[in-house]
C-alpha cells in the first residue's frame, strides 16, 4: 500500500514545534496547525472519519473524486500516552495510507491535504514541490485567524477560522497563473474529534466569477473502540 510520508514529514520538520497549548485568547496560525495537541485526549483505538472531495473544472486540471478518509489513533497497551495516528484512504475499493505520524502537535490529516497541495501545484505549473511547499508553511505563520461558529452533530460549536492566500504576494506568482490566488480556510475547535472540522481550498478563476479547482475535507464523525472484553 502506498505510503505519503517524505513531504509531510518536510512539513514538519521545518516548523518549529511549539508549546503543548496554545493561548486560547490570541492564537496564531501555527498555534491552530502546528502547536494543539487535539490528539491527546483521542481515546487510543478510536477513528475518526472525513468526507473529502476534489472538483476541477477542466479535464487538464486532473480528475475530480469523492473520498473517505479516517484518521485512527493507536497505542501501546501499557502505555496510552505514546500515541501514534495513521490515515486511511479510500476511493471507491483503491486504499492508500498515510503515515504512522506523531500526535504530539496537529493533526495529520491536515499535513496529507497539504502535500497533496504541493504536489498539484507543482505538477500543474511545473514548479518546484520545495519551493511551493516552504511557501505554504511560511505562510500558515502569518494567516489570518478569526473567531467562528459553526455546527457539528446538531450543536453550534466555537472555534478558529485560520485563512491565508500564500501566492497572492509572491515574487514569482506569474510562474503560477491563477494558482496564484489559490486560497485555504480552516475550521478549528477543540471541541471536536481531532481539532479539525472542515478545510476548504479555492482556486479562483482570474475573473473571480467562478472556481476552477474545489477541495474540501469535513468531518463527519467518530468510531469508537469496543469495550474491552470482560
Amino acid at each position: 500500500m502506498k505510503r505519503l510520508a517524505t513531504g509531510l514529514a518536510a512539513l514538519l520538520l521545518t516548523v518549529p514545534l511549539l508549546g503543548a497549548t496554545c493561548a486560547l485568547a490570541a492564537p496564531t496560525g501555527s498555534d491552530l496547525f502546528f502547536g494543539t495537541p487535539y490528539l491527546s485526549s483521542v481515546k487510543p483505538g478510536t477513528r475518526i472519519a472525513y468526507d473529502y472531495k476534489h472538483v476541477a473544472s477542466e479535464e487538464k486540471l486532473g480528475e475530480s473524486f469523492d473520498e473517505k478518509l479516517e484518521l485512527n489513533v493507536t497505542a501501546p497497551p501499557e502505555d496510552a500516552s505514546k500515541r501514534i495516528a495513521a490515515v486511511d484512504i479510500w476511493r471507491g475499493d483503491r486504499h492508500n495510507e498515510a503515515g504512522p505520524f506523531p500526535t504530539m502537535n496537529g493533526n495529520p490529516v491536515s499535513l496529507v491535504l497539504l502535500e497533496r497541495d504541493v504536489k498539484e501545484m507543482a505538477q500543474l505549473s511545473k514548479g518546484s514541490p520545495f519551493y511551493i511547499r516552504n511557501r505554504v508553511r511560511d505562510t500558515i505563520a502569518n494567516g489570518t485567524v478569526e473567531a467562528a461558529t459553526f455546527d457539528y452533530a446538531g450543536k453550534p460549536v466555537e472555534g478558529w477560522k485560520l485563512t491565508m492566500v500564500p501566492f497572492a504576494n509572491d515574487p514569482n506568482k506569474e510562474k503560477l497563473l491563477e494558482l496564484a490566488g489559490r486560497r485555504y480556510e480552516f475550521l478549528f475547535s477543540d471541541a471536536v474529534p481531532g481539532g479539525i472540522y472542515a478545510i476548504r481550498v479555492v482556486t479562483p478563476k482570474a475573473d473571480g466569477k467562478s472556481n476552477i479547482i474545489e477541495t474540501s475535507l469535513t468531518l463527519t464523525g467518530t468510531k469508537l473502540p469496543a469495550p474491552a472484553a470482560q
